[in-house]
Order: C-alpha cells, then structure tokens, then sequence
C-alpha cells in the first residue's frame, strides 16, 4: 500500500525542466512589458503635471476673485520645473504666499521650444481675467514634455481660463503655443 500512495504523488509536482520554462517564460514577458509600462507611468505622470497646473490656475483666479485683489502664480527660482507659488500682496506692499506646489515629477520637464511659459508668470485680477507683463489681458502658453516625447500645453484666454491641448496635434492649440 506505501508503494501505491508513493506513484500517486509522483504525478502530481513539477520537474525541474518545466519550473525552468516557466521562469524563463515570465522573464520574456516581464522584458517586453517593463519598458511599455514605464512609458505609461511617464506618460500619466505628464497628464497628472497638467492637471496639477490647471487646478493651481483655478485656484489662483479663485482667491483673485474672493480677495478681490491681484493674485499670481509664479515658479519657484524663476524656473517652472522648481514647482510654482500662489502669491498675492498685504495692505503694506509685501508678498503673501497662499500656497505652494512641489517640483516636477521625474520623467517631466518644461519645453521651452513651444510657448512663452506665461513670461514667467500669470496674474489674475479682482475680476478673474488674466494679465500679461504690460498689464493686457491674456497670458499665454506653457508646454511640459515627458521623457516619451509626449507633449501637453496650457492655455490661457484672455478671459482667464485655461485649457489644455496637445501641441503635436495639428490645430489643437490653434497657434497659441507658437505652433
């Protein structure tokens, strides 16, 4: 009876040639799948940047609105890759900082060939309409480009709101970005 009970188990493992396969089948697949779900990370890390702008743009016109007052948003060190402030001015001329963002994921990073980057900021006035450095309404474009190439811009009206489009579309940013 011992002997019948040692046959059955003997079907029922794997031999090391077929673990073997196994491992070296997932190895090939984790080889083609790693470098196509990096670009995907980077890629959403690129729509997160975007959308992060857009909500501190809001945020900005927001608080213009509510203080009835002149608020900005700036880069941090005068380099939008550093993270941007939401800043506005006391009563006695000196800087407030309403709020701060944190740099630019890794894998994302300004283009400076496509847009003004807002000329290095965006105000919002008492009305929410946005101003440029001579004080007209209207502020711009600024591009942030993954490692993947990809590329998404921001646009603002002169009215003040922004909106997002793809730089490599033809049409898409109807020449806001110097396209």
């Amino acid at each position: 009876m011992s002997s019948a009970r040692l046959s059955s188990r003997k079907g029922r493992g794997f031999t090391l040639i077929e673990m073997m396969v196994v491992v070296a089948l997932a190895a090939i697949l984790g080889a083609v799948a790693v470098p196509g779900f990096r670009d995907l990370l980077v890629n959403q890390r690129l729509a997160a940047t975007t959308s992060d702008f857009v909500a501190s743009l809001g945020l900005t016109r927001a608080e213009a609105i509510r203080h009835s007052q002149l608020v900005t948003l700036l880069p941090r060190n005068q380099d939008w890759s550093n993270g941007w402030e939401v800043a506005t001015t006391d009563f006695d001329g000196n800087r407030v900082l309403l709020r701060a963002f944190e740099a630019l994921r890794p894998g994302i990073a300004v283009d400076p060939r496509n847009g003004d980057g807002f000329n290095k900021f965006v105000s919002y006035d008492a009305s929410g309409f946005s101003k440029t450095k001579s004080g007209a309404f209207g502020a711009g474009c600024l591009t942030f480009v993954a490692e993947t190439g990809r590329r998404s811009s921001v646009v603002i009206s002169a009215s003040g709101r922004p909106r997002v489009c793809d730089p490599d579309k033809k049409g898409d940013c109807a020449g806001a970005c110097g396209t």
